[in-house]
């Protein structure tokens, strides 16, 4: 950054305060993350222009409003993950989208979660106590079944709250 500004890095405090200045005036977050410091910019509102259909064409009706994405963007302890299969497709999650969770450790009943199973793999489930002593993932596809696992093996770490599907955008991560 010093050098994209055309300055001294031993100028690194200009840069935290013009940093901290502007997430002041609300234009970008800031998150610390151990030693690293990530900056998000603030999108604030979106325009809603009305209703589309995608079966029979409906009549366009202007609805001109705003969104506000802050809540679901930059809303306390998020995070996203990039979608990496079709467990969850029946809930319009599919292979490809981009998942923003919301950083939690307990889920209640019938809540979409963020799983790690035996300290190691995760999943994306609904969660579900309903058979005693026990924690059932149970994945949104008819072809897949539900699983279930003692409450030791599995560890909570997030709440699913919204999707994003980009189009235009790739998004590629080292397989």
């Amino acid at each position: 950054m010093t050098e994209a500004m055309g300055i001294s890095p031993r100028s690194k405090s200009l840069i935290t305060r013009s940093l901290r200045a502007l997430e002041k005036e609300g234009k970008l977050v800031l998150i610390k993350e151990g030693r690293r410091l990530l900056i998000s910019l603030s999108t604030k509102h979106v325009p809603l222009l009305g209703r589309i259909s995608a079966g029979v064409p409906i009549e366009a009706i202007s609805e001109y409003q705003f969104i506000d994405v802050n809540n679901l963007f930059q809303g306390p302890n998020r995070f996203a993950l990039v979608v990496k299969g079709t467990s969850m497709i029946d809930e319009g999650i599919m292979d490809g989208d981009i998942i923003i969770c919301r950083k939690a450790d307990v889920a209640k009943e019938g809540d979409i979660i963020v799983a790690l199973i035996d300290q190691y793999n995760t999943t994306l489930k609904r969660i579900s106590f309903k058979i005693k002593g026990m924690i059932t993932l149970i994945p949104a596809n008819p072809e897949l079944k539900p699983r279930a696992y003692a409450p030791e093996r599995m560890c909570i770490q997030g709440i699913f709250i919204g999707c994003v599907r980009i189009s235009e955008v790739n998004v590629c991560f080292p397989q």
